[in-house]
């Protein structure tokens, strides 16, 4: 049986642009799409005879079985990228024109939580690395919400790591869901949020923290000697918090970020595949 026989039709439901060639894309599909939050679809699209496929983390929840959500980076030198930002191809995605379709096959991926893992949990992303951890978040608030006093109470510290402050996607709903920890603080399923913007200078209205993702997690003070700054408290607070023994650490994007984050905590005890899991997203 070839692949083509697994391929799963899709018609472009949305498409939400979070900033300048950066999109999020939602899909309906025409059959059930199985996955556990943390694993990828490999997209397909045809267009002008030509049909490629690009594999893409999955950022909705499972329970939505019908509808498939891509957080998606335009890349110029990509080879299928481009086409999602063309005019064209999105209005033959969303009609359903015959020379312009689209079907997802999969899952893919080991990128997924333990069950039997019942550490709390440090989530580090960059760029559309987040994609995964929205999917598993937005899982976990949906059992949480389902059945509250059987839920096992758990800490998700959330790393985002952009180049502008536009480009924190889903910004609103991880906000909102840090709101709600605060103001219930015997809420079982707790969001830490911390988003960080590794060029502030290009938007001074930032008053947030500054610097890489994966900065976050080193020794306070290794790029700006004893300095006391938001960044440096940051680093002190999850420097004492996260331990081997409490907290699993789930990197995910440049691959920069991944190894800086193992790197790091590897000097701290973790150990790979044991206490951190990881995926580089290449361009």
């Amino acid at each position: 049986m070839s692949t083509h026989d697994f391929r799963i039709p899709a018609t472009l439901e949305s498409r939400f642009e979070v900033s300048d060639g950066l999109a999020v894309f939602r899909f309906s599909l025409e059959r059930d799409f199985h996955f556990v939050p943390g694993q990828y679809a490999t997209f397909w699209l045809t267009h002008g005879g030509k049909t490629l496929a690009r594999p893409y983390s999955i950022a909705s929840s499972p329970s939505e079985k019908r509808s498939l959500e891509f957080y998606i980076n335009f890349v110029r030198e990509g080879k299928l990228t481009p086409s999602l930002w063309d005019p064209e191809v999105i209005t033959g995605l969303t009609r359903g024109d015959p020379g312009t379709h689209a079907a997802v096959t999969g899952p893919k991926g080991r990128f997924v939580v333990d069950p039997e893992d019942m550490r709390d949990l440090v989530f580090v992303a960059s760029g559309t690395g987040l994609a995964p951890f929205i999917s598993m978040i937005r899982k976990f608030n949906e059992d949480y919400l389902a059945s509250p006093k059987a839920f096992h109470a758990r800490k998700i510290y959330l790393i985002h790591g952009v180049s502008y402050p536009s480009h924190l996607g889903y910004r609103e709903e991880l906000e909102r869901l840090a709101v709600e920890t605060v103001r219930d603080l015997k809420r079982k399923l707790a969001l830490v949020y911390i988003p960080t913007i590794s060029r502030p200078y290009i938007d001074f209205s930032w008053k947030g923290l500054k610097g890489r993702a994966e900065t976050l997690m080193e020794a306070p003070g290794a790029h700006e000697g004893t300095i006391i700054n938001p960044e440096n408290m940051v680093r002190i607070i999850l420097g004492v918090m996260i331990r081997p023994e409490t907290h699993a650490v789930y990197v995910c994007g440049h691959p920069g970020t991944v190894d800086g984050v193992v790197e790091t905590l590897s000097r701290r005890g973790f150990h790979v595949d044991r206490d951190i899991k990881r995926e580089k997203y290449y361009p």
